[in-house]
């Protein structure tokens, strides 16, 4: 049965999968009364999407300052109440090879990456383990597995969000606060466009926002992980020992 979500929030939702994710339950509604709410940095590019989407609502919010978080999600509480359903897709992305190793390039990945989502955690797991209900999606990745090369800022912070979620839904067991992570491969956006090398199964972001859309509506799995070739391939990569994974990722580097 397909689940019903009254209350619906995005963060991340002003391009890429985020903002597909939006426009898939704009177009296909779980409930009669749904409401979306929009959430990004940029308060413009996300009042052009919500025009194009009657009926959402966009909320501006920079996830690195814990106050605007709670603020933004205040302001969602007292309109809408609390969520049912959040989706924390923002992020951001840069390759970053070993003659470009940057202490600033990780801070802010980290800063964004990790804290940023940390930032609407403490808050919303508040609130929703005293209502005793709810559901939290975290979108890492499927660079979380294990350490890929020209991702030393990326990967990490993806990997750290993994284990968190890992960890926290032991602990939320029973609370009727549900918590997932969504690892995507790769996905076309104008973070992948920096890559310079061949992404094997590359989706669309309709494409991986109908994966995730169908999983979030249709089952409680804990991970929800795209496209299934991409990521067999990769968890078996994530069991073989050291030095036939090391073996394996030198052919991926380019000088």
């Amino acid at each position: 049965m397909k689940k019903q979500f009254k209350t619906i929030w995005i963060v991340g939702a002003s391009a890429g999968i985020g903002a597909a994710l939006a426009e898939k339950f704009h177009k296909n509604p779980t409930s009669d009364d749904q409401n979306v709410i929009i959430s990004a940095r940029n308060a413009d590019k996300l009042a052009d999407l919500a025009a194009d989407m009657p009926g959402t609502t966009p909320i501006p919010v920079d996830i690195t300052d814990p106050n605007a978080v709670k603020t933004a999600l205040n302001t969602i509480e007292s309109h809408f109440g609390l969520p049912d359903l959040v989706v924390l897709a923002a992020g951001i992305y840069s390759p970053m090879k070993v003659g470009g190793f940057s202490v600033e390039t990780i801070r802010s990945h980290v800063d964004t990456n990790y804290m940023g989502i940390v930032n609407c955690l403490e808050p919303l797991l508040g609130k929703m383990r005293a209502r005793k209900s709810g559901e939290i999606a975290v979108v890492a990745s499927v660079a979380g597995y294990r350490g890929l090369p020209n991702a030393a800022a990326y990967g990490p912070t993806k990997a750290a969000l993994i284990n968190l979620c890992e960890t926290l839904y032991t602990e939320l067991t029973g609370s009727g606060v549900l918590l997932r992570v969504i690892n995507p491969g790769f996905v076309k956006t104008r973070l992948t466009d920096k890559n310079d090398f061949a992404m094997p199964y590359l989706l669309s972001p309709d494409e991986a926002a109908d994966f995730m859309y169908r999983s979030l509506c249709g089952n409680n799995d804990f991970e929800i992980a795209f496209p299934p070739p991409f990521v067999r391939q990769l968890k078996f990569a994530r069991i073989l020992p050291y030095p036939l994974f090391f073996k394996l990722m030198r052919k991926l580097v380019k000088a």
